[in-house]
């Protein structure tokens, strides 16, 4: 849960704001609305939000029409995790998917994600349901998730690392995690919560690279045995943190 607390510290305050920028350029829109027309506005509102990448021809050498990424609509991210924790960063491996469309003031975020994880980096054990085991420690488990969330894109590390092309990004959202138990046969499963926090830069028009560092907290449980059986005996609560490299595409 420390993890938690730590991510949620991080992404808070670059969420909040950017919310709170957006609502003060929209302020400040509506007051110059006496001298700019709809379309100056909207024109400054770009340019102020997105990051204009120069375009050349590689053939001529002639410069291209400038893009800015406020025009950006969709896209789609792949990421490979691994362990935050050095010393066993192969005991947890994540593949995800995620496609996201931009709305206004956020993106909408759509994820998939496979884990494959050893039981001891992902859960602990419930003394109700499982007798204590080091087999069942090491044993590796496999864990499929899906859902969906908002994602906010900010500029504000541009000013720390010089470079008009690095940008943010913040997001959370809610899924339902299926656990495949390996050790007990068993299969658990129940909604969780994701949350990441990215840095990248941006390559070209069509696309970006760059890290992620996502957490996940799931409560998941095993369907009932016997009729006797509690609630607490049978569910598990699923957490883990990892780092990810992060390739996408917009289009």
């Amino acid at each position: 849960m420390n993890f938690l607390k730590i991510l949620v510290f991080l992404a808070s305050p670059f969420f909040l704001t950017t919310l709170f920028a957006q609502e003060e350029l929209r302020l400040s829109s509506d007051e110059a609305s006496d001298t700019f027309t709809q379309e100056d506005l909207e024109e400054i509102d770009s340019l102020k939000q997105g990051t204009v990448l120069k375009r050349r021809d590689v053939e001529t050498g002639i410069f291209l029409q400038d893009y800015n990424t406020y025009s950006d609509k969709s896209r789609t991210s792949f990421l490979y995790h691994v362990n935050n924790d050095i010393n066993s960063i192969a005991d947890i491996n994540t593949l995800e998917f995620n496609y996201a469309h931009r709305f206004e003031l956020a993106w909408v975020e759509i994820f998939a994600l496979r884990t494959t994880a050893k039981f001891n980096e992902i859960t602990d054990n419930n003394p109700n349901d499982f007798a204590s085991s080091e087999d069942l420690e090491q044993t590796e488990e496999s864990l499929f998730a899906f859902g969906a969330g908002l994602s906010y894109r900010s500029s504000w590390i541009q000013e720390l690392v010089g470079s008009e092309k690095m940008f943010t990004t913040t997001s959370a959202g809610l899924g339902w995690y299926s656990l495949e138990e390996n050790f007990s046969g068993f299969t658990y499963s129940g909604p969780g919560l994701k949350t990441d926090f990215g840095i990248h830069r941006r390559a070209s028009r069509s696309m970006h690279y760059g890290v992620r560092m996502s957490y996940n907290l799931a409560s998941v449980k095993r369907a009932q045995e016997t009729e006797n059986e509690r609630s607490s005996q049978r569910g598990l609560t699923l957490s883990w943190l990892t780092v990810g490299f992060d390739l996408s595409f917009y289009f």
